[in-house]
């Protein structure tokens, strides 16, 4: 018998969710850890290399690296970006694409355990919602399950808390009120959220520390809470004492002031949001109860605003 550790394949190792795998892992003391990175030269990269991280320059997009990269693992995170400008806007099919071809080559060098981050079906099945980003990495969640792979498990991330200012924009007003920018949502649309960043690693390492025994098939939403646009307004409001609101702008309206926020892509995924949240289409998620047992010490919205806004 190897008494050597398991070897960890994480892909998007310097981005939010692999990047927090990575930090977990690295805590955990238990694994060998491969990062996949297209940069290896960058700052991010370089600190994992200093704590002991073999940092693995491949493109995820280009078979023969996946395939040297995943070599001699014996579990892998992967996580795809729909939003890599290789993808998004211009290449829309390539993330299920890749995906497929990931999965295909874990099967083809016999990794034991692919954990692979995805998200509900929006298309299929009576639903009528062209949020590529998620039902493409569902059509790769299925076909994953169609392979043999000895064991497999999903991991859903539900909306980042950090999309708040990036994503969706925050406008600061003259008046010294302040507001953040969603399409079509309204006050009481709730959504499940999380701090990717801080709690993504947490709940995946505790996955993996259970083992596949227990794991093996299911689906693990990571989401710290169910909240509403307004009671996240209502916690802005409170930390940072501006008054916060929900401005929730027509189509039209974000074409003409924030065009990226109009695509049919969000446009579908805010319509998502109205109707199912993240998670509530999906039984097998719909609970995020799981996350506080996996990770007692899931950030809440709060917790998290008062971090990136607090005393500012």
């Amino acid at each position: 018998m190897s008494t050597q550790k398991p070897l960890v394949v994480v892909s998007g190792a310097t981005g939010r969710q692999g990047g927090s795998v990575v930090k977990s892992l690295i805590a955990a003391g238990k694994y060998r850890i491969r990062a996949i990175t297209r940069k290896p030269e960058s700052d991010q990269a370089k600190a994992l290399a200093a704590k002991g991280v073999e940092v693995f320059k491949a493109d995820l997009a280009i078979k023969e690296d996946v395939k040297k990269a995943l070599s001699g693992a014996d579990i892998a995170f992967i996580v795809t970006n729909f939003w890599d400008s290789s993808i998004y806007p211009n290449n829309v099919a390539e993330e299920e694409r890749q995906g497929k071809m990931i999965a295909d080559v874990a099967k083809e060098v016999g990794l034991k355990w692919l954990l692979y981050s995805s998200l509900p079906e929006t298309l299929d099945g009576g639903l009528n919602y062209k949020a590529i980003h998620f039902y493409g990495k569902n059509r790769v969640e299925k076909y994953i399950r169609t392979l043999g792979i000895p064991n497999v498990t999903f991991i859903y991330v539900s909306v980042y808390a950090s999309n708040f200012g990036p994503f969706f924009p925050i406008i600061n007003k003259d008046d010294g009120t302040s507001e953040f920018v969603i399409p079509l949502v309204k006050e009481d649309t709730v959504i499940e959220i999380c701090d990717a960043e801080a709690d993504t690693g947490p709940i995946v390492a505790k996955v993996i520390e259970e083992g596949p025994e227990k794991w093996n098939g299911k689906k693990v939403p990571v989401a710290s809470e169910n909240i509403s646009f307004g009671k996240i307004a209502e916690i802005m409001t409170k930390v940072t004492g501006r008054q916060f609101k929900l401005r929730s702008p027509s189509r039209e309206e974000a074409q003409k002031e924030f065009p990226f926020l109009a695509s049919e892509e969000l446009m579908d995924m805010f319509r998502w949001y109205i109707d199912y949240g993240v998670f509530r289409a999906d039984e097998e998620v719909r609970d995020i109860s799981i996350c506080k047992v996996l990770n007692p010490n899931v950030t809440t919205f709060e917790q998290y605003a008062y971090k990136k806004w607090g005393n500012k």
